[in-house]
């Protein structure tokens, strides 16, 4: 155990600065810019905030897939360590997050679930966010949701893909999808998965421990824009942990609605599955891949960005890149960011992550502008 916990000290000190698809990495987290939220009702602004965090703009409505910002690091997380709030409050700066009306979380673990009982103290005003998650996760934060708001929209996800429409926000669909999460780490040819496991009754108080957070169930979400008309004007596949082709799907009936125009990828774990990203982009015919939850969580955000420790590198972030380049359909419809051009992001600056013609590496505080287009 102590060669293990030194290995992982090791593996954990800063590296070299990173090059993907022969671009630099900036070193460190950006500055988010509130123009970037300033846009048109038929463009979508899509934010990361690092991790599997993510912010979308549409219509005036901002959602929320769960933003860790605390980085409790390895030895951290056996500790009785809440939220580090000013990480929190520093992590959200300059973005709608006091607007967010409702907040997805994907499972239960520690980096998607363990801030969440900060966000009132960030600036999200209590009582305003609905929370979409499995019954573990809702079970760990039961504390924080008042009785007289109905904060457990969904625990279990219907196998047809129904949408969630007793916890709604204008001008969103969402539709959880049943699906999987690839081991955290592989030793000997074994794989294990830390923090497994349920919590089956509400808490009466959160987890003091980041390591007591229980991953739960895995879901994928289906996060359709809608026009002022109810009708589907662009499509976000989010999965923030990687499933196999034999583990994660879209419906047929939802595919026949609309395909996929972005997919927000869990890149960490990818060569432990079968045929992840392949089998997403292709039954989607995916447009457009953002790479997300690839830098490392085990350290404080305010250290050179780094691929997460164990399960990444500079290598296989450039091996998903090409496996996207090479899945895409010939199908899909081509799409881009509107706000990044060579010439407001040059390839080797400091303002935005490495990007080819269908993928985007982003940097977290980095804010993509899309178009929507109907009938795709």
């Amino acid at each position: 155990m102590l060669l293990f916990v030194a290995a992982l000290v090791v593996l954990s000190m800063p590296g070299c600065t990173l090059f993907v698809a022969g671009q630099k990495v900036p070193d460190h987290v950006l500055e988010a810019n509130t123009d970037d939220f300033r846009v048109a009702d038929d463009v979508a602004a899509l934010h990361y905030y690092g991790v599997g965090g993510w912010g979308v703009k549409w219509r005036g409505e901002y959602l929320l897939m769960a933003p860790y910002f605390s980085n409790h690091g390895f030895l951290g997380m056996f500790g009785r360590n809440g939220p580090d709030l000013e990480a929190v409050k520093q992590g959200v700066r300059n973005t709608p997050f006091g607007d967010a009306g409702l907040i997805l979380v994907g499972h239960g673990h520690v980096d998607h679930a363990a801030d969440i009982p900060a966000y009132p103290m960030a600036g999200l005003p209590a009582n305003q966010a609905g929370v979409i998650a499995n019954k573990t996760t809702l079970n760990m934060l039961a504390s924080l949701m008042p009785p007289n708001k109905s904060f457990r929209c969904a625990e279990t996800p219907s196998a047809s893909g129904q949408a969630i429409d007793n916890c709604s926000l204008a001008g969103f669909r969402i539709t959880p999808l049943a699906s999987h999460h690839a081991p955290n780490v592989k030793l000997l040819g074994m794989g294990f998965t830390i923090a497994r496991g349920t919590v089956d009754e509400p808490l009466p108080e959160i987890p003091s421990r980041p390591s007591a957070y229980r991953m739960g169930d895995t879901w994928a979400y289906l996060i359709d824009l809608l026009d002022e008309n109810g009708e589907i004007v662009f499509r976000i596949h989010y999965m923030d942990a990687v499933a196999g082709s034999d583990e994660s799907s879209i419906p047929p009936a939802l595919l026949a609605q609309r395909k996929v125009d972005i997919h927000i990828a869990c890149v960490p774990g990818f060569a432990y599955v079968d045929n992840y990203p392949e089998w997403e982009l292709q039954q989607g015919k995916t447009g457009y891949v953002l790479l997300g939850h690839w830098e490392d969580f085990f350290q404080s955000r305010d250290k050179r960005l780094k691929p997460v420790t164990w399960v990444l590198n500079e290598n296989k972030l450039n091996t998903f890149t090409r496996r996207i380049e090479n899945a895409l359909s010939p199908d899909a419809v081509q799409i881009a960011p509107l706000n990044k051009s060579p010439v407001d992001c040059p390839v080797d600056g400091e303002r935005c992550g490495p990007r080819g013609k269908s993928w985007a590496l982003p940097v977290p505080g980095e804010t993509y502008q899309f178009g929507v287009r109907a009938g795709l």
